[in-house]
């Protein structure tokens, strides 16, 4: 069985995910009508949603493997990291996605609710008096979410986006995750933490930081919303100087976790052969010979180097050559071939289109509540 997949099938697979949670969802809509109440004070039409949501999202990415003929858990990447100190960087990197997104997500709440859009669920209607109301919310709405829509987009679309390059898998499917959601509000932020699972899954060679990072996410939500109220208190206080800590935040959140992004990258193994060459330490090894560079005097250690690398590579992400040591980074620490851009796109393309207009019209029908 083969163990990669191409753009166009990554399109056709989303294509067939968004199918297969609307035709499961509105089946269990039908059998729920007139039967349901509430919990917790959400529909249990609402809960069972969650679930069946993942339900179809595993159903339909098992289906179309075998239809394909592909290694799931190989293309998917289902094993743990092979460096375990990597571990440790997932919590900071997933509080920092929060704090630098954050401001982006509120901006867009403040603009929807000025036009008037009132759709999309949210936790916020939960009744958590109950401890165990707020364990299975997280296993709900926290864990299930994780694991069924990181196999779908981390796992199986992005493999198949980025064998076209690197950057365009990163961003096309973070905004086929974003698109996916249908919930305007919280688009833009879905994006943002998109972004940051993608570079994750390319940089680690494995599925399970996202799933981590993905929860982790969907829990700090889910705990603020139950038991730390205070913050969107706090940050309503502020009001006119909401703006100016937004700010502080994005900028401020936003350049830490690209530095803890560059020390989880530093913390991977050594980037191995691809296409004829070896990046080492002290430059690029071919088959038939070495190129090394040394320096002329022998210098001190520098203890601080990994430091300064670090805030080199942040000042390299404003010039067009350091997105492209990136992409090349990308590549060299993925198991996914490149395969080249002339490839069939016609149902990457499409599934882009059709996930626009589920987003639009998830978007009138929230004006029209």
């Amino acid at each position: 069985m083969r163990k990669n997949l191409f753009a166009g099938e990554s399109g056709s697979l989303y294509l067939f995910a968004l199918c297969g949670m609307s035709i499961l969802g509105n089946i269990f809509a039908f059998v729920l009508s007139g039967r349901t109440g509430t919990f917790a004070g959400m529909s249990i039409g609402n809960w069972v949603g969650y679930v069946v949501t993942q339900v179809a999202i595993v159903s339909v990415v098992w289906l179309f493997s075998v239809w394909r003929k592909y290694d799931l858990p190989a293309v998917a990447q289902l094993r743990p990291m092979k460096n375990p100190y990597r571990y440790l960087l997932l919590l900071p990197i997933s509080v920092f996605t929060i704090i630098a997104f954050l401001p982006v997500s509120m901006l867009f709440q403040a603009f929807f609710g000025a036009i008037g859009y009132t759709g999309g669920v949210t936790a916020a209607a939960i009744d958590f008096d109950n401890v165990g109301v707020f364990f299975l919310s997280v296993f709900v709405i926290g864990l299930l979410p994780a694991l069924g829509e990181e196999l779908l987009m981390r796992g199986n679309v992005l493999p198949g986006l980025a064998s076209r390059g690197a950057l365009f898998g990163v961003f096309i499917s973070a905004l086929l995750f974003s698109l996916m959601h249908a919930n305007p509000v919280q688009t833009a932020y879905q994006f943002c933490i998109g972004v940051v699972l993608a570079v994750l899954f390319m940089l680690s060679r494995s599925l399970v930081p996202c799933v981590i990072v993905h929860f982790l996410n969907n829990f700090f939500s889910l705990l603020m919303t139950a038991y730390i109220p205070e913050i969107d208190a706090a940050i309503a206080d502020l009001g006119a100087y909401n703006w100016l800590t937004g700010t502080v935040s994005l900028v401020g959140g936003t350049l830490i976790l690209v530095l803890l992004l560059y020390a989880y990258h530093r913390l991977g193994s050594a980037p191995r052969k691809k296409d004829r060459f070896t990046v080492v330490q002290g430059g690029v090894v071919f088959e038939e010979y070495t190129i090394n560079a040394y320096a002329d005097v022998p210098t001190k250690p520098d203890r601080l180097r990994g430091v300064k690398d670090a805030f080199r590579y942040v000042g390299s992400l404003f010039t067009r050559q350091g997105w492209r040591n990136t992409e090349r980074a990308l590549f060299l620490s993925s198991d996914i071939p490149y395969v080249g851009k002339a490839q069939p796109m016609f149902g990457l393309w499409i599934a882009v289109g059709l996930a626009a207009v589920y987003w639009l019209f998830a978007f009138i029908m929230g004006l029209a509540i």
